[in-house]
């Protein structure tokens, strides 16, 4: 996949999530932008993970369109939004657990080009190309996430913040337009949260992208984005920078009621 520092701009128009009677997006509108990393905040059930899933395309659209770089892509499947480079990682971390740390990664290679079977089949000089350029691929990656010393560790035997770091290196090894990170977050103490704040921003500053984050720990989305979007009841209730939104009265109701905010 080929990318260039203006690619990844995501425009969700109108977008809409029915399940029955129940609107989990509601007509949702906003623009993320190029090389911007954007938290996407609000409280349980404001729409946050369904979202994220109707841009991957993990969750059918009821309505609105979905556009990457001025194209319609809301008929695409979730693999044909992969291979545009829209790449979404989960709550949940999933790694092949009796490979290595190493291997984890290689899987992502898949999705970067590959030569035809026939040539993979008798080795010829294209497979050996590709087979070396998908080694550095992933070494690279792993020394820019400091996993490099775990290379040939089985993905058991790694604590819960290095096992985040292998899922997000194997997102990151395809240099994707868009990044959708649910909650990166979740289970890691605050220096392990510190080390994920310090490594997405590194990387992010070397190679921009489109980066959108679901996150709950206000304090790390401070420190990470310089773009915020509020969600409630399935529509955007605030947009700005960080210290904006969440000084929005809007904002401080959804979160802790009317009788807090007064």
């Amino acid at each position: 996949m080929v990318r260039t520092g203006s690619d990844g701009k995501l425009t969700v128009r109108e977008v809409g999530v029915q399940y029955g009677a129940v609107a989990a997006v509601a007509g949702v509108t906003v623009e993320f932008r190029p090389g911007v990393i954007t938290g996407l905040i609000g409280p349980n059930g404001a729409g946050k993970t369904t979202l994220l899933n109707a841009i991957s395309g993990f969750t059918a659209m009821t309505s609105g369109t979905l556009e990457l770089d001025g194209r319609d892509i809301s008929p695409s499947t979730a693999r044909a939004r992969a291979e545009m480079g829209i790449v979404r990682g989960f709550q949940t971390v999933r790694l092949l657990e009796r490979e290595s740390v190493f291997d984890n990664v290689l899987v992502g290679c898949e999705r970067l080009p590959q030569p035809p079977l026939m040539a993979q089949l008798l080795n010829l000089q294209s497979q050996r190309n590709c087979r070396a350029r998908d080694i550095a691929t992933v070494m690279k990656t792993l020394a820019g996430l400091g996993l490099l010393q775990d290379a040939h560790r089985l993905a058991a035997e790694l604590p819960f913040a290095s096992r985040r770091l292998v899922e997000i290196a194997r997102l990151l090894l395809v240099r994707p337009k868009v990044l959708l990170l649910d909650e990166p977050a979740a289970g890691l103490d605050a220096g392990e949260r510190r080390r994920l704040v310090d490594t997405l921003r590194s990387y992010h500053t070397e190679d921009p992208f489109t980066l959108i984050v679901i996150e709950h720990d206000v304090d790390l989305v401070r420190k990470l984005c310089a773009d915020c979007v509020a969600l409630a009841e399935g529509r955007v209730i605030a947009r700005g920078s960080p210290a904006e939104v969440l000084e929005d009265p809007h904002v401080k109701v959804a979160y802790f009621g009317q009788a807090a905010h007064a």
